[in-house]
């Protein structure tokens, strides 16, 4: 989808970025699409301590003294260039919240639906996120008990182990994951799309990794995971092809441009 679907300016949304009801396609894609990547949190299961999380994870590094001056980027980046204490709390603090995350899971809505309309249509699907493998399992799980077509090909999860004949290249680790994939699927990079809720980890890693487009899931019209300190377009690498205020907005989108029912 490298030109699968064209960005177009909108004022009157937030950043000037594309909303829903204003979603194009170009007739001059250059390869089918063959997967899409979900990121899980905020993407495939609604927002629930991950703000949370973010927020205290910034907070162990301000205090931490070789934390003060890091950006505020990508959080497992970050968290490796604190000190052995700053790690150690930061770690602890991933594993109690997600746990809490959990705990409270809830089901992203119109999710089950486009995962069941790719299915259907041929599309794989695999989930990308540096939530722990288990809770994504957890997450299908779930999916599974309303869905009957399959869920999704491939999880990866923060602790999945990396395929050792494929050797990370990139800093941020979940572009490589995606080169991962897209080796297991036997296609090129542009030939999936990355979709999730953060411009910082799912679009930067998208783009990065020459996906062949990336979608930013933005409810009610913003994103709800801002605290990097970035905005939406303001580098080519934060700059999505397409934004969304729902996944059932994908699923119509995608049955628009392949001319097929949504159901």
């Amino acid at each position: 989808m490298n030109n699968m679907v064209s960005n177009r300016s909108n004022s009157s949304s937030p950043y000037g970025q594309t909303v829903s009801n204003q979603l194009s396609a170009t007739a001059t894609a250059t390869k089918p699409l063959k997967g899409i990547i979900f990121d899980m949190d905020g993407t495939l299961i609604q927002l629930n301590v991950v703000n949370e999380l973010i927020q205290q994870i910034y907070q162990v590094a301000d205090e931490d003294p070789l934390g003060k001056c890091l950006e505020r980027d990508d959080l497992d980046v970050m968290i490796a260039k604190l000190s052995p204490e700053g790690q150690r709390k930061a770690k602890q603090m991933i594993v109690e919240m997600l746990q809490r995350h959990v705990d409270n899971m809830t089901i992203q809505e119109g999710g089950p639906e486009l995962v069941a309309f790719l299915a259907r249509i041929g599309v794989k699907r695999a989930v990308l996120t540096r939530n722990y493998e288990r809770n994504a399992i957890i997450m299908q799980q779930m999916y599974a008990q309303v869905m009957t077509e399959a869920t999704f090909d491939l999880i990866i999860g923060k602790d999945t182990p990396y395929d050792t004949s494929f050797p990370p290249e990139q800093e941020i680790p979940k572009a490589d994951r995606i080169r991962q994939i897209c080796n297991i699927w036997g296609c090129d990079t542009n030939e999936v799309i990355m979709m999730g809720d953060s411009i910082t980890d799912d679009i930067v890693e998208g783009n990065r990794a020459g996906c062949g487009g990336t979608v930013l899931l933005q409810p009610i019209g913003y994103q709800l995971n801002r605290f990097y300190g970035t905005r939406i377009g303001d580098s080519r690498e934060r700059t999505p092809t397409m934004c969304v205020e729902s996944l059932t907005d994908v699923r119509h989108f995608f049955a628009a441009q392949m001319n097929t029912d949504v159901c």
